[in-house]
């Protein structure tokens, strides 16, 4: 259904795009040649924008500087990574203490007890932590050990949720149209080409339903290893869950055999023992990754020793892991200083911040057919009249409208996603949080 509100800004795209590409002709020549090597012109889809990709030349605290020697508020850190900002001097200086003596080696230094200490001080549910190199790598190895524990074969996963680009995974992440199924029973939909399919490997559930969640777990769960959950669901639009929905599933999978997963690579930031601990309920395995690498690649696995000893030696069906890279010295001390800078005080402080920002967009917001969502210290705007509260519902959002207004943001010097994801830093500063808000007030009403 078309909306008079959202055509205005729509019908300015043209205007916009062509103020971007006066204010970034370095990143519109960088694109140009990263298109003759680069199949699409990236190695990253997300990070692609129309017209072009803004290219970044260095980021410090609260910003980065394009190409084009704009500084920008940047206010996604890299899909939320680096809770500290750009170049926070500790976790430069813990790097940096590493690079001088060697960057990776095929030999454990220590830093990765320490870091791996660190993590089980802080989640409930870690009694025993393995690191990969990336979120990815995490949900993959998770359902891994899923599987040997279990004998199963079959991963359930939310419908709209993002858990990575492993294959049994990239299923039903942004569908729309035909082929869904019913709201009820989601179909598993290709999120990508090069899938080998889903039967008898994948089980999509509607995120927010428990009974329909329940009804599908009661005719499959006997043949689910594992379930896989973000306890706010990002791509959907920073959804939260509804009251008793954690629990709930925290049951079924009791009642059924099943190791519930906590996808906590983007939620572990909402609270010192990550979401899981603000929700009260603690799952079998957490998967981890962006922030507790400070800004290198890194992933983990942490959980129960009982199903995490899938990994050891001797087990009946081990499950094998290495990786050249992982838990490297770099990545760990950086890492570790990152959760060290996290104190329980700091993250309040940052929590209180995206309260704040959260209302005040709400504020500038009222009247229009917005959304603003999130929790902690993430936020959302979509542009949707109602509320939405899983993926059927985010389909309602004007895409479109939300990568335009993205645009002409990015002109104004505000650096977020294409479809409106925010998060802060601790080196975000206040008065740059207001300049944003004024700029989205500024759109929304001028």
């Amino acid at each position: 259904m078309r909306d008079a509100f959202y055509d205005v800004l729509k019908a300015r795209r043209a205007e916009i795009e062509d103020r971007y590409r006066r204010l970034t002709p370095v990143s519109a020549r960088l694109a140009r040649e990263a298109a003759d090597i680069l199949p699409g012109g990236t190695t990253r889809d997300t990070v692609a924008r129309r017209p072009h990709a803004l290219f970044v030349a260095s980021g410090a605290g609260g910003r980065v500087t394009d190409v084009d020697g704009r500084s920008l508020v940047d206010l996604w850190f890299n899909a939320t990574a680096l809770p500290l900002g750009y170049a926070d001097p500790r976790v430069v200086a813990a790097a940096s203490a590493w690079l001088s003596k060697g960057t990776v080696f095929y030999a454990p230094t220590g830093l990765e007890t320490e870091l791996a200490r660190a993590i089980a001080g802080r989640l409930p549910s870690a009694e025993r932590v393995r690191f990969t190199n990336s979120g990815t790598e995490a949900v993959m190895l998770a359902a891994r050990i899923a599987r040997a524990h279990t004998g199963r074969a079959v991963v359930a996963k939310f419908e709209g949720s993002y858990h990575g680009s492993w294959d049994d995974v990239q299923w039903s992440v942004g569908a729309q149209g035909d082929g869904m199924g019913p709201a009820s029973a989601p179909q598993p939909v290709a999120a990508t080409g090069g899938l080998a399919g889903a039967a008898g490997r994948v089980l999509v559930l509607p995120y927010n339903d428990l009974d329909a969640t329940a009804r599908l777990l009661e005719r499959h769960g006997w043949d689910v290893a594992a379930l896989l959950v973000e306890p706010i669901a990002n791509r959907m639009g920073l959804v939260q869950p509804k009251p008793g929905f954690l629990q709930g599933l925290r049951d079924l999978c009791d009642r059924h055999g099943i190791v519930l997963v906590f996808d906590e690579i983007i939620s572990f930031r909402l609270g010192y023992r990550g979401a899981q601990g603000l929700a009260g309920v603690t799952p079998d395995l957490t998967t981890l990754g962006k922030l507790i690498g400070g800004g290198f690649p890194v992933g983990a696995v942490a959980g129960r020793a009982a199903i995490m000893a899938a990994t050891e030696p001797g087990h009946p069906a081990r499950v094998v892991h290495a990786g050249t890279f992982t838990a490297n010295p770099v990545t760990m001390a950086a890492g570790k200083a990152t959760l060290e800078a996290l104190t329980p005080e700091v993250l309040d402080r940052l929590n209180a911040e995206g309260d704040r920002v959260r209302a005040a967009l709400r504020q500038a917001c009222d009247g229009r057919p917005l959304q603003v969502t999130g929790a902690g210290s993430l936020f959302k705007i979509s542009a949707a009249r109602g509320a939405i509260v899983d993926h059927r519902s985010s389909l309602a959002a004007d895409a479109e409208w939300e990568d335009v207004a993205s645009l002409a943001l990015l002109c104004d010097g505000f650096f977020l996603t294409t479809r409106l994801h925010g998060c802060l830093s601790t080196a975000t500063g206040p008065a740059d949080v207001d300049r944003f808000v004024e700029a989205v007030h500024r759109l929304v009403n001028g």
